[in-house]
């Protein structure tokens, strides 16, 4: 195995996980914010606006690379807003999936010299693609741990 595929392997592992830590979750869990106030420092969503986020965090990663590989400006745009319509586990299960895709694509294209090829984000920081989809990785597992949080208050109200 190359490390692309290690890369592609795990990736799909973690998506997998995030995907099935969706099932059964009804559209009231789903919206449901957690307690407390909303502070600088923690954002409290409901399980659609994480998963949104996991989503458009993919989409934005997956641009950086492709900018930086081929030596253009990184542009960080505005993250869109949630869709309304985004309520239900196979709506959500779709938008993972969906937004996976060009990050396969790019997986592709990429070889074993691209993955440490340097490029520069707009705050001047040095990244790799290496770097950004083991970020996109832990970031897939960070929200799961989320997302089963979230799971876990709303069974207790």
């Amino acid at each position: 195995m190359t490390d692309l595929d290690d890369i592609q392997r795990d990736l799909a592992e973690a998506r997998a996980a995030l995907i099935a830590g969706l099932a059964g979750l009804t559209p009231e869990q789903i919206a449901r914010r957690p307690p407390g106030e909303i502070t600088d420092e923690e954002q409290r969503w409901p399980i659609n606006d994480v998963i949104w986020h996991v989503g458009v965090t993919e989409d934005a990663f997956c641009r950086q690379i492709a900018q930086g590989l081929a030596e253009r400006p990184i542009v960080n745009t505005p993250a869109p807003k949630r869709p309304e319509i985004l309520t239900t586990a196979p709506l959500l299960v779709e938008w993972l999936i969906q937004s996976r895709r060009p990050t396969l694509a790019l997986l592709k294209r990429l070889n074993a010299t691209d993955l440490d090829t340097e490029f520069t984000m707009p705050n001047g920081a040095k990244r790799t693609p290496r770097q950004r989809l083991t970020t996109l990785l832990g970031h897939d597992r960070d929200h799961l741990v989320q997302v089963n949080a979230l799971r876990a208050l709303s069974a207790e109200a």
